[in-house]
């Protein structure tokens, strides 16, 4: 596999941010529905890349191969950690209907693949919409303490977070809960699929909130639903975010998380299946 360019040729891509940027990905000559991409260093995380990273880059593949089509549900199975370097997307159509397409992404580096995709996108239709979601419990943005990473942990650098206090990560607390406010490190006035789905996986994940130490943040099963297919931000907006793990057990916690728009609005939600074994 042999990418066309290299990571620093993509910060000069089109894009508000440089989520919109580092996921791009462009067709393979000869080889229809396989695409190429770079995963930069900034991707760096705890252990491999950021697996929200390749989810998006999947997002970016299903959406130059079914053009026209919102994406709305991305799966994502991680079958081993990513590196910093060229990365393949392999996209079949399953089924592409009046109003729904269901597409399968095979993502590889060096000869193996590294993750399952699959993507759910809409047409327009005409629907009975509805949003009862409760508000967040979370404090205001004055009484929020920053979002301090660990030295290494690079994919923090592409957005800007303060977290509720109550639940931070390594507190020893009896629950397995991480909130806060998130927005673009960027000026944007509008976050699309890709960067959406990144965000769902951005955040310290909840079990680090139950021990002293990095315990269950690994990504096994990673599913985020986009209610909407972009936010509108202005003057500095924030989104609000909350991610729970209500139970672990057998060596596996299921994190839920929502994130809402300025408004109020529900956004998108996310269920990630999180190794706590040891």
């Amino acid at each position: 596999m042999t990418a066309v360019v290299d990571a620093a040729a993509l910060v000069g891509a089109a894009g508000p941010t440089y989520v919109d940027r580092s996921t791009s990905v462009w067709p393979r000559p000869g080889e229809p529905g396989t695409y190429d991409g770079v995963v930069g260093e900034r991707w760096a995380g705890m252990r491999g890349v950021h697996g929200g990273m390749l989810a998006a880059m999947a997002v970016r593949a299903v959406e130059a191969e079914a053009p026209g089509r919102a994406v709305r549900t991305v799966s994502t199975s991680f079958l081993r950690p990513g590196t910093v370097g060229p990365i393949e997307a392999r996209v079949q159509v399953e089924r592409s209907g009046r109003a729904v397409t269901t597409a399968s992404v095979e993502l590889h580096q060096v000869h193996r693949r590294v993750a399952l995709v699959r993507v759910t996108a809409t047409g327009e239709v005409t629907s009975d919409d509805w949003d009862t979601a409760p508000p967040l419990d979370l404090p205001p943005l004055s009484e929020c303490v920053p979002l301090n990473p660990p030295t290494g942990v690079r994919h923090f650098e592409h957005a800007e977070a303060v977290l509720d206090p109550a639940d931070v990560p390594f507190s020893e607390s009896a629950a397995a809960r991480v909130g806060g406010w998130v927005r673009p490190r960027e000026p944007s006035q509008r976050i699309g699929p890709a960067w959406l789905t990144m965000i769902m996986d951005w955040f310290p994940p909840s079990p680090f909130t139950r021990h002293a130490m990095p315990v269950g943040g690994v990504s096994v099963d990673y599913t985020v639903h986009l209610h909407t297919g972009a936010v509108a931000l202005e003057g500095g907006d924030w989104l609000g975010a909350r991610f729970v793990s209500d139970r672990g057990a057998g060596g596996l916690a299921l994190e839920h998380g929502r994130l809402h728009a300025p408004d109020g609005s529900l956004v998108a939600e996310s269920f990630h299946t999180r190794w706590t074994g040891s």
